[in-house]
Parts: structure tokens; sequence; C-alpha cells
């Protein structure tokens, strides 16, 4: 899980050193820097590709549909205004996987029994130059846990790595810094072994990275044909397909059945497939409590959106980063409490992170106190040069305002960016 993001003249941020949750709703008006906030993650989502930081940047030269597309405004927009070089910097709780590989290799026991997942908190930081050519100027790895601490420095053009035993290690934490470089060289060198075969850090930070999924359901794109084994796509397009498989299974179908049925009207009892055995493809069909069926083909943008929204996060791996924008889109204001709800529960129940944006004052009534609390304001202040970001929960006197006015009228008044 992400635990805290510090961006230092990266877009419109000056210094700011944010605490996440594992649901983080991200508040604020128009250009206040959520998006940027969000920009800041893509670009290290970016870093787990094998791609160098122009690349990264700017985006990649190759005509394709999955070639990375860069981030907006590239390389001469990623550092704030009137600087040259940005700072990200970022606190993970990780988890490595311990292999004991004597008895995988002897046979004893299968690989599935010869594993334990140890925690890790891992602290990375990198300074990114972007003028006159992108350049990674310092990038730094701090880890604590696990049971042994490494150091190490960059060495031409490999990493050398010291072993430092607990009880000289100040508490098995360490830390390896590494200079000038045109691409991550922790994710570089992420598959390098290790004699007792448990993953580098490095290993655990690329997985991390890897698992920041920008989250574009787009029902334009869901009303089509299936596979049954295609994955869901990150525009929600082979929603049919994904359907199909999971409601092979009876509970998942009764789950799946009983979130649309609160949110749908008429209300949904069942679904049902359509298949074309010879070609392989399935159409989704939603059964109403009458028995008029439904194809995905003619479903509404917010049911598919709901929907979509509902399988991505049920199908994500643990410890993925989702981030979603304007969470609310497309929702009638009386089904946003069902996606609150659900929101709250896979977050809690699967172990996976979702940070998204809204301006829906409705989202927030339906919060708990911690979510709401853990919620974050972003904003643009007289005198005060770029964007500012607080936890809601930190504000001066929120929770007796709260209590005496509510939080729709904090949020439509604009008392929260006062607050900042």
């Amino acid at each position: 899980m992400l635990k805290r993001l510090r961006l230092n003249d990266f877009k419109s941020f000056v210094d700011e050193d944010v605490p996440l949750a594992p649901l983080t709703l991200l508040l604020g008006a128009n250009a206040s820097g959520k998006s940027n906030f969000l920009d800041a993650l893509q670009f290290l989502h970016a870093n787990s590709f094998d791609l160098d930081l122009e690349q990264i940047l700017n985006g990649e030269q190759r005509v394709s549909p999955d070639a990375w597309r860069g981030l907006r405004g590239g390389a001469s927009e990623a550092a704030r205004l009137g600087t040259a070089r940005f700072t990200i910097e970022s606190d993970w709780s990780a988890l490595l996987v311990e292999l004991d590989a004597q008895a995988i290799a002897s046979g004893r026991l299968p690989i599935e029994k010869a594993q334990r997942e140890l925690a890790l908190d891992i602290t990375h930081r990198m300074t990114c130059r972007t003028t006159p050519q992108p350049l990674l100027e310092e990038e730094s790895l701090i880890h604590e846990g696990g049971g042994t601490a490494r150091t190490g420095a960059l060495r031409g053009d490999r990493i050398e790595m010291i072993v430092l035993p607990p009880e000289t290690s100040d508490s098995a934490k360490s830390a390896t810094r590494l200079f000038s470089a045109h691409r991550s060289v922790f994710l570089l060198h992420q598959q390098v072994p290790r004699s007792d075969g448990m993953m580098l850090p490095s290993v655990a930070l690329a997985e991390a990275f890897s698992q920041i999924e920008f989250l574009n359901i787009q029902p334009s794109a869901m009303r089509g044909y299936g596979r049954r084994n295609a994955p869901l796509g990150g525009e929600g397009r082979n929603i049919s397909g994904v359907l199909a498989r999971l409601c092979d299974e009876a509970e998942t179908k009764r789950a799946i059945t009983d979130w649309l049925a609160e949110f749908c009207a008429p209300e949904i009892a069942d679904i049902d497939f359509v298949e074309v055995k010879e070609l392989g493809d399935v159409m989704a069909m939603l059964v109403e409590k009458s028995g008029r069926r439904v194809s995905v083909r003619s479903a509404s943008d917010g049911t598919l959106r709901f929907l979509g929204t509902l399988l991505a996060l049920r199908l994500a791996p643990r410890n993925s980063v989702i981030l979603l924008e304007e969470l609310d889109s497309g929702l009638h204001p009386t089904r946003i409490k069902l996606l609150v709800e659900y929101l709250e529960t896979v977050t809690r129940e699967r172990g996976i992170q979702v940070i998204a944006t809204t301006h829906s004052p409705v989202i927030l009534q339906w919060l708990s106190q911690q979510t709401l609390r853990d919620s974050l304001v972003f904003g643009r202040v007289p005198d005060h040069e770029g964007t500012l970001v607080r936890r809601l929960g930190d504000l001066p006197h929120f929770d007796e305002v709260v209590r005496r006015k509510g939080i729709d009228e904090l949020f439509t008044t604009g008392w929260m960016e006062m607050a900042l």
C-alpha cells in the first residue's frame, strides 16, 4: 500500500507531503491540483515499464494501442514553472516472498508451501531533471524489515550491494543512493537474484509501481461481445466475457446480482448470457424481476460504469493501487451510497487501495467518519505559491464545524478550501 507521497516542484506542487489511506478521496475545485497528483502516481507506474525517463515523460514514439503516451504536458511541464527538476518521494508497505529453495529443489514441499511473506517498509526517492534532456539525477531506496538490511552504490553500469546483519544496521534499516541515470536503476536491476531466495526490495518496489492502475471505465466500449478467457481491460471492454467467467461460480454470481439489484431500477433478479459457441463470443443479459432481458448493449451508462468499477476492483490483485477520476460520474445521487459502501468494503476486505477524485458532496455524506477524515483537500490560496494539500481531519475545527453545519455545506460553500 502507498502510505505517503511527497511532491517537490512537480507540476503545481512546491513541496507537499501527503498521507494516504486505503480509500482516499481527493477534493477541491477545478485546476486545484488533483489531476497533477494523479499524474505523479502515473509517473511512478510508468517507471515499471521498460522505458527511459524521456519516454516516460514524453511518450513512446511507436504507434500502437498499448504505447505509453507520456504525462500530460510532457517533460517541458513536469517541473513547476520556473524550475528545471522535480522530486517524488513515496512510502510503501510492501511484502517480500521468501522461498525455501532447498525444500523446493528436494521436492519435500510444493512451492506454495515453501514460501512465507515478510513485511517491508520502503521509501523511494527520485530527483529528475527535465531540461535540456530528461535525466534521473539522483535515486535512493531506504528499506526496513525482513530481517536483513542492504546498502549499495552505482558502479559503472552495475549496482554493488552490501548485506548487513540486523545487529549492525540500526534496526535493520539501510539506504541505497544512486546518481545520474536515464531510468530507475532499482527497477532496471530488479531481477538480480539473491542467494537465500528472497526477492530484493527493488523487486517489491517494481511490483508496487506495476500495480498502480488508472481505471477509466468507458460505457461506449463495453457494449460488444466478450471472451471468457480475456481480461476486463482498462475501459471495461470485455465486461460480458468477465461476467460469464465469474458467474460460473454460483456464490460470485449471487453477490454481483445482489449489488445490481440494489443499483438498478427496475430490479435485476439474475444475469444470463447469450453465447456464440463457434466463435467463443458471449453477451451478458441483465434479467429484470419481471422477466424482461436487457443486454449490456442497451444498459444505461450509469449501470455499466458501476458494474465495470465493481468488477475491476473485485479482480484487482492484492496491494493494487487503483486511481479513479470523477468517481461519481454518471451516477444518480440516490445510488452514490451504494458505490461508497462497495468502495469501503472492497478496500477493507481485499487489501487494495483506491485513490479517487470527486466533486460530489453526496459522496462525502455517506463516507464513514474515518474515510471522511482521511480525504484530502487541494487548493490554491492567495499569497501561497503552488497547490496546498491537507487531510480533511487536520483542518482547524473540522469536527466541530461538521457537527454544526454538515459536510455538504462545508463542501458547497468552499469552507474547506478557505480553511487551507
